[in-house]
């Protein structure tokens, strides 16, 4: 019984640590329908109000369609009217694995060999900001 609740516990775990999640941090307001998109600040001519900043990191080889299209879902959801693509980059992360050790006893150590390896994997990281216009805002 212990068992079977630590491989769910730890299933969960894996299944929840390898989805691409947004990150955010602001405010929220009713859900709008549409979102407007920009690369610059300056080319927001609304007056408006910053009302959060969110951070998705996915794989380099996710279409970078679906990524905008996931991010806008998210702004709508939070009630955003424009979204600002403030910050696209790739990075890389690297994960070590354990490796195989084998040897031979001798009177003053061990004698063997070691290794591990890394795997390193490419993704892109895209920052944005969400807006809300200052005639949207709830008074």
């Amino acid at each position: 019984m212990r068992m079977s609740k630590v491989f769910i516990l730890f299933s969960a775990l894996l299944l929840f640590s390898c989805g691409n999640r947004i990150i955010y941090y602001g405010r929220a307001y009713t859900p709008t329908e549409t979102v407007d998109i920009f690369f610059r600040e300056s080319d927001v001519t609304e007056p408006n109000e910053i009302m959060g900043k969110a951070t998705l990191e996915v794989s380099s080889k996710r279409n970078s369609d679906r990524v905008q299209a996931k991010l806008v879902k998210r702004a709508k959801k939070k009630g955003a009217d424009a979204l600002i693509f403030d910050d696209i980059s790739l990075t890389t992360t690297g994960a070590a694995t354990g490796g195989a050790a084998a040897g031979v006893g001798r009177r003053r150590g061990f004698l063997g060999i070691f290794g591990s390896k890394t795997k390193y994997s490419r993704g892109q990281q895209v920052k944005v900001t969400l807006i809300k216009y200052k005639k949207n805002i709830p008074g």
